[in-house]
């Protein structure tokens, strides 16, 4: 499910998750998010590899529960690796809707 790397823990959410389009999904990469961060105090590298897209359910049960969890630190250990520009696109807008909504509250 992870492994190691120099820089940190790598995540691929292919390996994680069967898909990226329910909050069931979204739930099990949250949990292997919140691992890696413990195990830790680096980043967590989620790789996209062989992931196609993202649901709103599944991006709600994964980061925007993180962020409710950890806030903007949690965030900030994050990173994103074998991605394709629309999917960094994608990922880059919606954390940063979380945030801003987060932050009106």
């Amino acid at each position: 499910m992870s492994n190691t790397a120099s820089n940190g823990v790598v995540l691929n959410i292919s390996a994680i998750t069967t898909g990226t389009y329910s909050n069931t999904d979204g739930l099990s990469l949250l949990v292997a998010m919140k691992e890696g961060l413990r195990q830790q105090q680096g980043v967590v590298t989620l790789s996209l590899q062989g992931v196609i897209g993202f649901s709103s359910s599944f991006l709600n049960s994964s980061l925007g529960a993180l962020y409710e969890d950890m806030g903007m630190d949690g965030f900030k250990r994050i990173r994103l690796t074998n991605y394709k520009p629309a999917q960094l696109a994608q990922l880059k807008k919606y954390m940063a809707d979380v945030a801003q909504l987060h932050d009106a509250d």
